[in-house]
């Protein structure tokens, strides 16, 4: 396949997602890593949710008491699911931190095992329960992050460009592996960032969505609005993301910017389309230094999560850190 080719099968299957998103309401999965660490009791090294998948008797737990109840209540009340793989941190810095290789063939068999495992018991609960992919759609999801922290800026000075180079080797690998529907960036706290991982989405063909976190006062970690950054990727990239999200965030910091925006009928809001809401309305220095895991109130935050759907015209709802299958399960009655 040459160049052109490979693009033209890129947006045709960019323009097949925005369909089908148009056309159907999903939730997501909750808090998996919070999830993993405070319910779970699994000791994740340096916050890295694929090392999950190297312990057999965790990745089942994993499954059967969480995953297949996020499952059953997004199919249950007509919802869509994305689901993640779990490789937000396996990206090269931090396979360094945990030790490990970071070349290709570590990151590779990372991705494999991650990617096949999680559309492998998608695919079995989906038969088990009498699904298939019209009547349930569940997405699969590349859940990529920041450089570094995802609740602060590693470096200021990083170019666009020097972080599409290193976004490039992950996004590259899950473009080989294959087995994903699309790439969603979360918890990222730059525009700068944003820009290059959408550039390097765009390299490798892959479908994004951009999903900045913001801080309580609605700004991304780096100072920016959330208007700006997305003014200011769409710009640079043609438009490229098939949307945007907001996560790791509560919804009384997002809802603010929401509301100014359409009062003023600003356009960037039509290109706005989903939220992953912290079940905790703490900030995230807070968070950071909790010891204690803050599951906030699961009846009000669904009835919150599904008046900003309702009021924005969002696609995509569902839960970040704090929140289990509990909240989805709220939130898919609340808002069904």
């Amino acid at each position: 396949m040459n160049t052109s080719q490979s693009n033209n099968a890129a947006q045709s299957k960019t323009n097949a997602l925005r369909d089908k998103f148009e056309n159907h309401k999903f939730l997501t999965c909750a808090g998996t890593e919070t999830y993993l660490y405070f319910q779970q009791g699994f000791e994740m090294p340096e916050f890295c949710a694929f090392s999950v998948f190297e312990h057999p008797d965790e990745i089942d737990k994993l499954e059967k008491d969480h995953l297949s109840k996020v499952l059953s209540a997004a199919a249950n009340s007509g919802h869509g699911l994305l689901v993640d793989v779990l490789v937000w941190r396996a990206q090269p810095d931090f396979l360094k931190l945990l030790g490990r290789d970071p070349t290709s063939e570590q990151l590779r068999t990372v991705h494999e095992v991650a990617i096949g495992r999680t559309r492998a018991f998608v695919d079995e609960w989906r038969e088990d329960n009498g699904y298939d992919a019209d009547s349930f759609p569940v997405l699969i999801v590349a859940d990529i992050g920041p450089r570094g922290d995802g609740y602060k800026v590693e470096d200021p000075n990083a170019s666009s460009e020097s972080l599409r180079t290193y976004h490039s080797k992950q996004l590259q690998i899950i473009k080989e592996v294959g087995g994903v529907d699309l790439v969603c960036a979360y918890t990222i706290t730059s525009v700068e960032e944003s820009v290059g991982i959408v550039q390097a989405c765009a390299d490798a063909g892959l479908p994004v969505v951009i999903s900045p976190t913001i801080e309580t006062d609605g700004r991304l970690p780096d100072g920016n609005n959330l208007n700006y950054l997305i003014e200011k990727v769409d710009k640079e990239t043609d438009s490229a993301p098939l949307f945007y999200m907001v996560n790791c965030a509560h919804p009384t910091h997002l809802r603010p910017t929401l509301e100014r925006a359409a009062k003023a009928d600003e356009k960037w809001l039509g290109r706005f389309r989903g939220f992953r809401a912290n079940a905790s309305c703490k900030s995230h220095e807070e968070l950071d230094n909790s010891t204690e895991l803050d599951r906030g109130d699961v009846d009000v935050l669904a009835r919150e999560m599904a008046e900003i759907r309702e009021t924005f015209g969002l696609h995509v709802v569902g839960g970040c850190c704090g929140t289990d299958h509990e909240h989805i399960s709220a939130l898919a009655s609340t808002a069904a």
